[in-house]
């Protein structure tokens, strides 16, 4: 029997956490399943060396970006013509969107993911949600990696599903020590505290930096770091330059053993234009046995539970938050038991095998029919 020819579809495989979730994807797919499968980049942006370590074969639509080009479509239908795939997977709405042409010529079974997030506010009649209405219509089945996404972009709820990210604990194996990795970003405070999140509008490090500044009115004895690139990073790092116990670390490769040398992991979104879906970054931490400290945006209230792995902020007060990091910082027992809380939640539900084979039994479902 002809093994099953998968055709997955994403803009690049930058650092982010969309793309991070499919590379841990095609890696349970290569070790558990036969399935044929090819990748088709929008452009040659790629972040993860494990992609190239599996060995699954890529396709670039394009050499040269060009943010509007009519000609994708096309190309990606060529694609198809070439690999012949039995379903295309896409992973966000303009990989959707372009594949609608190859989708209803040549009735190829689309599985779409591009709900990663649950935004408060969706413009009714803005061309984006036009286009993902358009995009849910041709897809078969609509995946989300939250409830809280769901209730956002309202698919159609009859070929919609929730599959929660999965945890590969093969990244958290060899992290550096603690004290050496504090050694190497030159960290000399007993605690440290961590926010890991992208420097982009939908992420509040204003919030985190100002609380960081209050309590180091107090403290001399915590440091800060803020683990991430992006548009707002200059814009930071140049306010808070002079504050020693302030790190900028921008993009690195060792996020796992810096965030293991943590005491705390911290997440705060600029709610009023993002909601998280389920965030890698919170995900990460409960897995390395940290407590966690985030604001109640999108799906954050599915993972963590206020008072036992760690608090979900609400009224998003200064001095709230800044009290309960201080309050975690001085009760090492409570630190301890809520990291343990959430590994466990780690270890149950956000599996890399649960993931995978969730993801599995949808492709042979929409196949086999």
């Amino acid at each position: 029997m002809n093994s099953k020819r998968l055709l997955f579809f994403i803009g690049t495989l930058g650092s982010g956490g969309k793309e991070r979730r499919l590379i841990e994807l095609l890696a349970y797919l290569k070790k558990n399943t036969n399935y044929e499968m090819m990748v088709v980049l929008r452009r040659e942006r790629i972040h993860y060396e494990k992609f190239f370590e599996l060995g699954i074969p890529y396709k670039l639509l394009t050499k040269k970006y060009k943010k509007k080009d009519v000609r994708l479509p096309f190309k990606f239908l060529k694609i198809t013509n070439e690999f012949k795939p039995n379903l295309i997977h896409t992973w966000g709405k303009m990989p959707a969107f372009v594949s609608l042409l190859a989708v209803i010529l040549k009735s190829i079974p689309l599985v779409n993911s591009q709900i990663t997030s649950a935004p408060p506010h969706l413009g009714k009649w803005s061309l984006n949600n036009s286009i993902n209405k358009l995009n849910f219509i041709f897809s078969n089945v609509i995946l989300s990696n939250s409830e809280a996404g769901l209730q956002a972009y309202k698919p159609p709820l009859n070929k919609s599903k929730v599959i929660f990210n999965g945890i590969d604990k093969e990244r958290f194996k060899g992290l550096l020590p603690a004290d050496q990795i504090k050694k190497s970003y030159f960290i000399t405070t007993k605690y440290l505290v961590v926010m890991v999140a992208s420097f982009s509008v939908g992420k509040n490090y204003s919030l985190f930096l100002d609380c960081a500044e209050h309590i180091l009115e107090e403290r001399d004895d915590i440091t800060f770091a803020c683990i991430g690139g992006g548009e707002n990073l200059k814009k930071c790092r140049k306010r808070y330059y002079n504050n020693p116990y302030i790190l900028f670390t921008g993009k690195i490769n060792n996020v796992e053993s810096l965030v293991n040398a943590s005491d705390i992991g911290v997440l705060l979104s600029n709610k009023n234009i993002h909601g998280e879906g389920i965030s890698n970054s919170i995900t990460e931490y409960m897995a390395l046995g940290k407590p966690v400290i985030a604001n109640d945006s999108g799906g954050t209230n599915e993972i963590v539970m206020n008072g036992e792995n760690g608090y979900l902020i609400k009224n998003e007060s200064l001095e709230e938050i800044a009290e309960l990091i201080l309050e975690l910082i001085d009760d090492p027992q409570k630190r301890n038991r809520m990291g343990k809380i959430g590994h466990k939640m780690i270890q149950e539900s956000f599996t890399i095998d649960k993931m995978g084979k969730s993801f599995e039994n949808i492709y042979d479902e929409i196949v086999n029919e």
